[in-house]
Order: structure tokens, then C-alpha cells, then sequence
């Protein structure tokens, strides 16, 4: 499966054929994203299929920090769940990180059971480290990868 990856930065330019869809949640994506003022390749993105349509999303939550961590969310619009895209989404972001540089451990945060989430963390290589208490989240599992 191939997604294209269109960063979501101020000048942000695309067609979609499924707008009408997905319009509000996907304006409430870019204009979340926008105001947390990242750029590429640490940025939040857009994932549009080979027929123009945006499927989801998927982000970086920041740079890497100073240790080389960086962590990534994704997110698919209901109309296109259980169909891939998710696993598609969050492989590409781990592509953009390695082709990018600087980031050397990839993060990601899944409810605390067992989910669609948790076998796309699994899918892309990522680890399961344990239950954690995340700051905005309360308790998530934690998985991390290398890059």
C-alpha cells in the first residue's frame, strides 16, 4: 500500500476527492497540527492514497531530543479503519525519521490493551516496554524502536 506524505505546514496545498467525508475532522487535524509550529520532517502529515484520498494522518510530536528520541502518533479517519492504513501511516513515519537523521529511538504510546494500535506498533518493529504514566494520556503502554 502506498500513501503519499504532504507535510501540514501554513503554505499546506493538496486536492482530495473524499473532502466532503472527512472536512470537519480534517480541518480540526490541520488546524491542531498548525498551532503546534512544527516544520518537516518533525511535523504532522497528511496521508493521501494514489486516488486522492486523505485517509488519515500521522506526526511526529516534536524533534528528536537531545538523546535522540522522538515520538510518533498516528491517526485514521473511521471510514478508512481496519483496512492497513494505520500500519501504512506509522511505517512511513518511521521511513521519514530514517531518511532524515537525528532521531535515533522512535516512541509511541498505545492504550493500555490490546488493539488495533498495538499490532501496528508490532507490524513496524516497535518493542513493548511496559505500562507508563503519561503526562496529558494518564496510563498508556509504551513500545519503542530504533531507527
Amino acid at each position: 500500500m502506498t500513501l503519499e506524505f504532504i507535510p501540514i505546514t501554513p503554505d499546506l496545498d493538496f486536492g482530495c476527492h473524499n473532502y466532503e467525508a472527512i472536512s470537519e475532522l480534517l480541518m480540526d487535524v490541520i488546524n491542531g497540527t498548525l498551532e503546534m509550529g512544527m516544520s518537516p520532517p518533525w511535523c504532522g502529515y497528511l496521508a493521501l492514497t494514489e486516488e486522492q484520498m486523505v485517509v488519515g494522518t500521522g506526526a511526529f510530536k516534536g524533534p528528536p531530543d537531545a538523546a535522540g528520541q522522538t515520538e510518533l502518533a498516528w491517526f485514521t479517519f473511521p471510514p478508512y479503519e481496519h483496512k492497513g492504513y494505520g500500519t501504512a501511516m506509522a511505517a512511513g513515519l518511521v521511513q521519514i525519521a530514517q531518511s532524515s537523521g537525528g532521531a535515533r529511538e522512535l516512541i509511541a504510546h498505545t492504550l493500555p490493551e490490546q488493539g488495533p494500535s498495538t499490532r501496528i506498533c508490532e507490524k513496524c518493529g516497535f518493542a513493548f516496554q511496559g505500562l507508563v504514566e503519561h503526562p496529558e494520556d494518564g496510563p498508556v503502554w509504551l513500545w519503542k524502536r530504533g531507527v
